[in-house]
């Protein structure tokens, strides 16, 4: 078989997160192990871009790519497929891809995309539900959940939570963070019990002095904190943790394969029905909207999560059985 040439596009940002990119990474880990060939046409904001790209020795070319500049490159390079992540980015590439009848995979969260593509990939977990009627074939679920290898070279369930007197929790809110879920967290945790804080800050947050200030109160309540900046081993922190609380989106998935129990939000729109479905299924605790969290509430979840280790070790166990680490080998099978 020829090696197949694919161009993904995809934009990162403050507000738009990294979860776009970084589960385009893993499809792009996939298809060099294959010997095949990628082009990634990366927008949003190119300096945290090209760092993390960087680290993840991902060759790409960044830029505000407007729909006639990406179709020239697919020609230029005379690609096989083109993989779009990002809802607006779909609206506006696809139908044009269609009418130069090269073969476009969207990569979607919402449930609502009608173009006429050849496949569309939902990884999230309440996905087997959706319908999508334009498209030729629909992956949908955490079949096809797409890990990154900085992830996937962890052994399934490598997390390995213990009730100890001191937990040991991560606290991550994505790449950019844009409403600032770090700081609030860390300025409402309870001193019931002492904490071992891990806080990792993406390439794009922006909150550092909103950040020093709840480090200090999280201290003044007995805890440590360790802050990591876009650290170098996400999954290894991932590992050593005892639970972690974090937003509601793909760290959820890269958590339940390692086995670490989660309290999550749903910060942007598209979090919020995966993150409820979750909480009814016994996947993770919390599940609630983050704007429309209160103080008093969101202090309330913390401690019964914290508290409670039973709870977590039941959850760890469900939400470990629906992430086995081969989604991303199955999307290259079944729609690349």
């Amino acid at each position: 078989m020829s090696a197949r040439r694919i161009l993904f596009r995809a934009d990162a940002s403050h507000g738009l997160g990294f979860g776009h990119v970084a589960r385009l990474c893993a499809l792009i880990e996939e298809l060099h192990a294959q010997n095949d060939e990628t082009f990634s046409l990366f927008g949003g904001d190119a300096p945290a871009l090209a760092s993390w790209t960087n680290h993840h020795n991902l060759n790409a070319v960044f830029g505000e790519w407007s729909p006639t500049q990406v179709l020239q490159v697919a020609d230029d390079h005379r690609v096989t497929t083109v993989v779009i992540d990002g809802p607006a980015l779909a609206l506006e590439l696809a139908p044009r891809l269609a009418e130069r009848k090269i073969r476009t995979v969207v990569i979607d969260d919402a449930g609502d995309i009608m173009l006429p593509v050849a496949a569309v990939v939902n990884h999230n977990i309440h996905a087997p539900q959706l319908k999508y009627p334009t498209a030729k074939r629909s992956l949908l679920g955490r079949r096809y959940l797409m890990l990154r290898q900085e992830i996937r070279r962890y052994t399934r369930g490598s997390c390995r939570p213990m009730a100890s007197s001191r937990l040991r929790v991560l606290v991550t809110f994505g790449g950019s963070d844009p409403v600032d879920a770090t700081s609030r967290t860390l300025s409402w945790l309870p001193d019931d019990r002492p904490l071992e804080l891990v806080v990792i800050a993406g390439p794009s947050y922006q909150h550092d002095e909103a950040l020093r200030a709840a480090i200090a109160v999280a201290i003044s309540r007995g805890h440590t904190v360790d802050l990591r900046r876009s650290p170098d081993d996400p999954g290894a922190l991932f590992v050593s943790a005892d639970a972690a609380i974090c937003s509601a989106g793909g760290t959820l998935g890269e958590l339940a394969y390692l086995g670490c129990p989660a309290l999550a939000y749903g910060v942007s729109p598209d979090q919020v029905v995966p993150a409820r479905y979750q909480v009814r299924n016994g996947l993770i605790s919390g599940g609630r909207t983050w704007a429309d969290t209160d103080d008093a509430t969101l202090h309330s979840d913390l401690e019964a999560f914290l508290l409670d280790d039973a709870a977590r070790l039941a959850q760890r166990q469900r939400a470990l059985a629906t992430a086995d680490g081969d989604g991303a080998k199955r999307v290259l099978e079944e729609a690349l």
